[in-house]
């Protein structure tokens, strides 16, 4: 599985502007929202944070992938969000997150949950320097064609 055949284009924010993970999740899920993807930014913030307070979802290399099964969603949804300044997305983290990779798959399917997840992992763990080709993008298109790029890359 590839994000980068699920990702819309409408769903990028290639410059976010925050020091709050909580504002960060407020700012993508009303931004989803907003592209008529969803129509209840509030109770999937909830889920958000109801699953940060399970254990924290920044896996390193400057990456957050938050996630949450949602009911009654029909298709996965998935948004990039580029913040270039970098934040602590939990207190306990060492480095700054500048890349988060929210997920949303639908409730009654837990696999493709899972093989989101794990095309999201495999991403970060690429060779090379994706985070710093991303923090140099100037468009949603190169953000999309930098993820592509990455994808193809043998481990």
């Amino acid at each position: 599985m590839k994000l980068s055949n699920i990702i819309n284009q409408e769903l990028l924010i290639s410059e976010l502007k925050t020091e709050d993970t909580t504002e960060a999740l407020k700012i993508m899920t009303s931004h989803i929202q907003e592209k008529k993807k969803l129509s209840n930014s509030k109770e999937i913030l909830n889920k958000l944070l109801e699953r940060e307070k399970l254990a924290s979802t920044a896996i390193g290399k400057n990456t957050a992938i938050p996630h949450a099964k949602i009911k009654n969603l029909k298709n996965p949804i998935i948004m990039i969000a580029i913040c270039r300044k970098g934040f602590l997305y939990n207190p306990s983290d060492k480095e700054p997150v500048n890349l988060l990779i929210l997920v949303l798959s639908p409730a009654g399917a837990p696999a493709l949950h899972l093989q989101i997840l794990a095309a999201a992992a495999s991403l970060i763990k690429k060779p090379g320097n994706l985070i710093g080709e991303l923090l140099k993008s100037k468009s949603n298109n190169e953000i999309i064609n930098i993820i592509k790029k990455f994808e193809e890359m043998n481990d």
